[in-house]
């Protein structure tokens, strides 16, 4: 019940998987790196938001995990005729089939999948809203973090990760800038004004903090399934996951 919550909100779990294995402690000639993505979406920030957003959001959070729930329950019920061997899960082969035969039971199954994921969409809205306000608060403290930390190690030259083949791990800036940034804002607001709108950026960014909360997700539960111990996170130490690097 509480998986969709999860997924939505992430979690403090997450957040040392994605920080840097190795610390920066110099720069190169003046030149550094740096990944937005990974110091705003690892923020502290951010996980304080969604630890608030989870609790004054709750009862619409726990609605829409209810909802997902109710649709699994009905997907097994309408794909049942369709499991031909009976194995409580639809193969490739078995949709496969039902298309080639037209069977009306395909359409039901999108129709109620659509109304259960428009349902979960406006239940957990507030929520999502909640999220992106903050993200992009912490997205613009970032200007501010860099200029910190490009004062203090005088650096000439700040490069993104995102568009570097090759750095030695002391160049990269990324963990001093999220300190800097944690530093000087270690929460936000999660009340956005009854007008605003995320950003294009915003939404990007939620999308991808989003994905790794799902990829952490799947991860674990195939670890817990494959008898070995979670893994915890999704990025391995020393990515830079959120830029898909």
């Amino acid at each position: 019940m509480k998986t969709y919550q999860k997924l939505m909100l992430g979690c403090a779990a997450i957040l040392p998987a994605l920080a840097m294995a190795n610390s920066a402690q110099a720069q190169a000639n003046g030149v550094a790196i740096s990944d937005p993505e990974t110091v705003i979406l690892t923020a502290k920030a951010l996980d304080a938001a969604n630890q608030s957003i989870s609790t004054t959001y709750k009862a619409q959070l726990d609605q829409a995990s209810a909802r997902q729930a109710a649709l699994q329950t009905e997907m097994a019920t309408l794909g049942a005729p369709l499991d031909t061997n009976k194995d409580k899960r639809l193969s490739d082969e078995e949709i496969a089939a039902a298309q080639t035969a037209r069977s009306p039971i395909l359409a039901k199954m999108e129709a109620a999948q659509k109304a259960a994921q428009a349902e979960s969409a406006r239940l957990s809205a507030p929520a999502t809203r909640a999220q992106a306000y903050a993200i992009e608060q912490i997205s613009q403290k970032y200007s501010a973090a860099v200029k910190t930390v490009v004062d203090a190690k005088k650096i000439s030259l700040l490069l993104s990760a995102n568009s570097v083949q090759y750095s030695a791990p002391a160049v990269d800036m990324t963990d001093e800038i999220k300190a800097a940034l944690d530093a000087a804002s270690p929460t936000v607001s999660i009340t956005p004004p009854a007008n605003w709108q995320p950003s294009q950026q915003t939404v990007q960014l939620q999308q991808q903090f989003q994905q790794l909360v799902y990829l952490s997700a799947v991860r674990r539960a195939q670890a817990q399934q494959a008898g070995g111990a979670p893994t915890g996170a999704a990025p391995a130490a020393g990515t830079k996951a959120p830029s898909g690097r």
